[in-house]
Parts: structure tokens; C-alpha cells; sequence
């Protein structure tokens, strides 16, 4: 799960209809490329925003696995940024992974930046070490005993159960310096409701029905 991934319903679809016929009365500018194709200026203003329901669609399932209750999978999933720990280390994984990535895109959406920023040395490249060192300093070092079959685990851990680079693992990088678009109570209460689902261990997240009555989902959503 990513924001690409959520597409919010139109609050009224007569703006579809109604741009269509402005595009017949008044196209946009295009371009001829290699008299072959041509491209169009896109249409990006469809006016004052009016109420909506609100009503979200989960889209892009091409990767998605039907799953049953105690089923675990293998292999490589979800964007690399929002990977939940044991899919990172091949521990092999369940629904809970997705929970994982939940939390992480709900910090996204509400700070309109990344949480995590796994790159080497600022290089373009996801770095597998720097998303575990980004998530031990959010939520704590991995319990010695959680995740440590895992098909890929010594490759970033010693035998003591340490990361075997601890220089990943940046200062000063946790839930409350993070979040700056909220604040007081509701900042309190959003952490908590984030760390419910970001725990090393998949066994400990609640699931999506128990997070359906955290109390932070009672508040009115942040202003901007």
C-alpha cells in the first residue's frame, strides 16, 4: 500500500462531461512529435473543490496474494520505503505487512514527506541496511528473538543480534521530532495510533478491525 496506490472518488462526476465539452470549444495546446503522436497540455484545473463523501479506491493489485488465515508467503512486496521488516529480511509474511506499511503511509499523507529515506551516502538507490537503521531509530532495536530466521537477516545483523553496521542507524529520529503538522493531544494520540501498527514483531500489530476504534480516528482531521 502507497499513496500512488489510492485514488480518492470524484466528488461529482458532471466535471468530467462538463471538461470534455471545454476541450471541444476551446482545446488546449498540443504538440506534433515526429509526426507520429502528439501530446496535449493536461487539464489540472477543474474549479473550486465541493463536498464529497470522502469515498476512497484501493487500486493496482497486480502483485497482491489471495492469503488465509495463518498462510505465510515469501518474496519480495510492497514499495521499497513502506516494507515492513520481515519482508526486508525474508522472514516470510503475512497481512500484517500491509498493517506495517499503513502506518507508514498514514505518516506520509499527514506530513506530506517521506518517513523513511533508506539511501546510501545520498545516493538514488533504496538501501535495505539504511530502511533497518531508519526503523531502529524510530521504534527501537530489533528483539534478538523476532525476526531472526529470517532468509536474509545475516546479512545485516551480527551474531549478537546487532546491526552489523550501526553508523545506519541516524540520531535524533523519532515519531514526536518528526511530525510537526499536528501538535498537543492529537499528536499524542496519532503516535500511538502509528505505533500500534510499526512493531518489529507482526504478531504484535492489531489488525485493521482493531485499529477501526483507536481513539485518534474520533478527531477531526488536521487543518492546513
Amino acid at each position: 500500500m502507497q499513496p500512488d496506490n489510492i485514488m480518492v472518488k470524484a466528488e461529482d462526476i458532471s466535471i468530467f462531461q462538463r471538461d470534455a465539452q471545454d476541450e471541444f470549444d476551446n482545446p488546449l495546446p498540443q504538440k506534433p512529435i515526429d509526426d507520429k503522436r502528439t501530446i496535449y497540455l493536461c487539464q489540472n484545473n477543474y474549479g473550486r473543490i465541493v463536498a464529497g463523501d470522502g469515498s476512497i479506491q484501493i487500486v493496482d493489485f497486480d502483485l497482491s496474494v489471495r492469503s488465509k488465515p495463518g498462510q505465510i508467503h515469501t518474496g519480495a512486496i510492497q514499495a521499497e520505503t513502506y516494507r515492513a521488516p520481515e519482508v526486508i529480511l525474508d522472514v516470510g509474511y503475512s497481512y500484517s505487512a500491509d498493517i506495517w506499511s499503513l502506518g507508514v503511509l498514514l505518516w506520509d499523507l499527514l506530513e506530506g514527506d517521506a518517513l523513511f529515506l533508506p539511501r546510501l551516502h545520498g545516493l538514488s538507490e533504496y538501501d535495505d541496511e539504511s530502511h533497518l537503521g531508519q526503523i531502529t531509530a524510530l521504534i527501537g532495536p530489533r528483539p534478538r528473538n523476532i525476526l531472526s530466521n529470517g532468509q536474509r537477516n545475516s546479512m545485516f545483523y551480527n551474531s549478537n543480534g546487532e546491526l552489523r553496521d550501526p553508523g545506519r542507524v541516524p540520531e535524533g529520529l523519532t515519531f514526536d521530532s518528526t511530525i510537526k503538522r499536528i501538535s498537543g493531544e492529537e499528536k499524542v494520540q496519532f503516535i500511538r495510533f502509528v505505533e500500534r501498527m510499526m512493531k518489529w514483531n507482526p504478531e504484535e500489530r492489531d489488525t485493521a478491525k482493531q485499529l477501526l476504534n483507536d481513539p485518534w480516528l474520533e478527531e477531526k482531521s488536521p487543518q492546513d
